[in-house]
């Protein structure tokens, strides 16, 4: 159970909540806990976006904002708690907030009740509807925003019949292009070109698979991949083909999510159109990282994929000794 303040709002805060709750347009109230710390009262009333985040900028102190946008029935009841202020402040307006939504009450509040400790990020309420599902009207991270924009772009290529990128959601081999400048299918450059490297990267202007790099590796030894940004590449070594997915360190946030949402779909195609088999999948960050031995194991154990799911989770990783504990002391 949380720690209540024993703070509780004034009734002119309440008395103008109620008011301005059927007012038309949209209606910002602005609340502060009071210097004296006994009540929460309203320290100011506005219309205007820009004058909610000019005040929490200048300021830097916790504040409570009642926002109701054009056409709502009801206010969002944001928590404004900067970075950088008084632990105490931070205290008091979090022990507070619920004993001030009760006195508020659910039929005046959303169920969202979000909290901003950046004043820039108010903006973001403009885009708040009570209409729209609960989990829409929470302020996004960077992240999420760019996997909805990729999710986007993704939706409009499927559509496009020429430009397609493979989704993970999406299990079907034909809905991936990649353009190859000798017009050959992947399985032929193996078998007739004589090259055994074939390293892929995701062209960032039509979001297509291409083939970037074409290498003959006379050994595992020999073997490197050294490319900015993250890329998928087939290495066969004897009679086996290994699917290595590297990911360097550096490497861009929206890259990363492409080319990880992208995969599966990509090894799927791999497997069902060009008909490649995999002894082995790998996952590295920079290369590094890549065991080599892994690449070469001929045990009967390591059959066609075997171990895809495992070696995702372990291939890319390092290994290191078991530390050993510390000596006991001997009695003399």
């Amino acid at each position: 159970m949380s720690t209540q303040s024993g703070i509780a709002a004034d009734q002119a805060l309440l008395d103008s909540l109620n008011e301005n709750l059927s007012a038309a347009g949209t209606v910002i109230v602005i609340a502060k806990i009071s210097p004296d710390s006994t009540s929460v009262h309203q320290l100011k009333v506005t219309h205007d976006l820009d004058q909610l985040i000019q005040l929490a900028s200048q300021d830097k102190e916790p504040l409570y904002i009642f926002y109701k946008s054009q056409g709502a029935a009801k206010y969002f009841f944001v928590s404004f708690i900067p970075d950088g202020s008084p632990v105490r402040s931070r205290m008091l307006y979090a022990s507070t907030k619920n004993t001030l939504a009760r006195q508020v009450g659910s039929n005046s509040l959303s169920t969202e009740q979000p909290l901003i400790t950046d004043a820039q990020d108010l903006a973001d309420l403009k885009d708040f509807c009570s209409d729209r599902p609960v989990a829409q009207n929470k302020p996004l991270t960077q992240d999420e925003k760019m996997q909805i924009e990729i999710n986007k772009q993704q939706a409009l290529l499927r559509k496009n019949n020429s430009i397609k990128l493979v989704s993970q959601d999406s299990a079907s081999p034909s809905t991936l292009t990649f353009r190859v400048s000798s017009e050959k299918p992947v399985k032929d450059i193996f078998s007739n070109d004589g090259k055994n490297l074939i390293i892929f990267q995701i062209d960032p202007l039509d979001e297509t698979i291409q083939i970037v790099q074409l290498e003959t590796c006379p050994s595992v030894d020999a073997l490197r991949i050294d490319l900015p940004g993250p890329s998928y590449a087939i290495f066969k070594h004897l009679d086996s083909n290994f699917f290595i997915y590297s990911c360097p360190s550096g490497s861009k946030v929206k890259d990363r999510m492409i080319y990880a949402s992208n995969k599966n779909g990509f090894i799927n195609y791999l497997k069902n159109d060009q008909k490649i088999t995999f002894r082995k999948i790998v996952e590295i960050g920079d290369f590094v990282e890549l065991d080599k031995s892994s690449l070469s194991a001929t045990n009967e154990e390591d059959g066609p994929d075997h171990g895809s799911a495992l070696d995702q989770q372990n291939n890319g990783s390092l290994r290191f000794n078991k530390p050993k504990g510390p000596l006991r002391k001997r009695r003399t």
